[in-house]
């Protein structure tokens, strides 16, 4: 028995040990859970002013935009307006509508595809959706007009011809489809000392860059032929180009814009980047 009282006195020591030394480490593991929990989340002051200032830089920059489009149009509108009413087209393609303090300013281009500025009433604006993109008659009436820099009233009119009317071209007729005949529509037959060209569906053009559905069939002086369809019409700096796609190869139709529509056209052919045919002199033979 007293061998046992020793032995007992060692064993309640040992644990008495054991439990003092776990007992910090429960303290630390609680204290370092919530140091996490319950750390804040603060918002920067720094971060919140410079979001703001952002968007007002953003909304400022839209404004100027607006600006900048509505002076751009009212001065080629002047432009037009000096040089006599008899430019403006009554009939041409819508290719933009800008809403701007006076009136509503409207992009035709004729069929020379010479753009024009002019003026109309803000109905025409409201129309954006029936008459963008699409070839239209324009009606035109002589109106009194704010002759004001900008849309604070000043007093002062003027009498100005502007659209007040816009009828789209054969509205409601069915677009011809690419895949239909290509034989369908206007055509004409060009012709030079080598090459003797037809162009078929040569209405299919709306005025608008890069559309069209105008086919090609052009022969050589010896009866070889090539027929191609899906020609793409587009007309700038003071010619109109007509091209076709084969593989590698490029078929182009150039003509220079003239006033009475009678310049000779000039067959190009380009494989990858390289010109490997230029035949120009070609002339309307024909046409419809």
């Amino acid at each position: 028995m007293k061998k046992l009282i020793p032995a007992i006195a060692v064993i309640l020591s040992y644990v008495s040990l054991i439990g003092c030394d776990n007992a910090p480490k429960v303290a630390v593991q609680e204290n370092s859970s919530n140091s996490v929990t319950e750390s804040p989340t603060e918002t920067s002051p720094v971060a919140v002013s410079e979001k703001e200032d952002k968007q007002a830089s953003e909304t400022q920059r839209n404004k100027d935009n607006k600006e900048h489009k509505r002076k751009f149009f009212r001065n080629n509108l002047d432009k037009n307006t000096k040089t006599g009413t008899s430019i403006k087209p009554k009939e041409g393609t819508v290719t933009k509508l800008v809403n701007g303090d006076l009136m509503c300013y409207v992009t035709l281009v004729d069929k020379k595809g010479i753009e024009h500025n002019v003026g109309a009433t803000f109905e025409m604006c409201a129309d954006e959706k029936k008459v963008l993109n699409k070839k239209v008659n324009a009606v035109y009436e002589i109106q009194s007009v704010s002759d004001c820099q900008s849309a604070e009233p000043c007093g002062k009119t003027r009498k100005e011809s502007i659209i007040t009317k816009m009828e789209v071209v054969n509205a409601g007729v069915e677009e011809k489809s690419p895949s239909s005949n290509s034989q369908s529509g206007k055509s004409q037959t060009l012709s030079n000392d080598k090459w003797t060209i037809t162009l078929s569906n040569t209405d299919s053009w709306n005025g608008v860059n890069g559309t069209g559905d105008v086919s090609y069939q052009g022969c050589d002086t010896n009866g070889k032929c090539l027929q191609l369809t899906g020609g793409k019409v587009s007309c700038r700096d003071g010619k109109c180009v007509t091209g076709w796609k084969n593989g590698d190869y490029v078929y182009i139709l150039e003509q220079p814009i003239t006033e009475d529509g009678n310049s000779t056209s000039t067959l190009i052919v380009r494989k990858d980047n390289t010109e490997i045919l230029n035949s120009p002199g070609l002339k309307v033979v024909s046409g419809n």
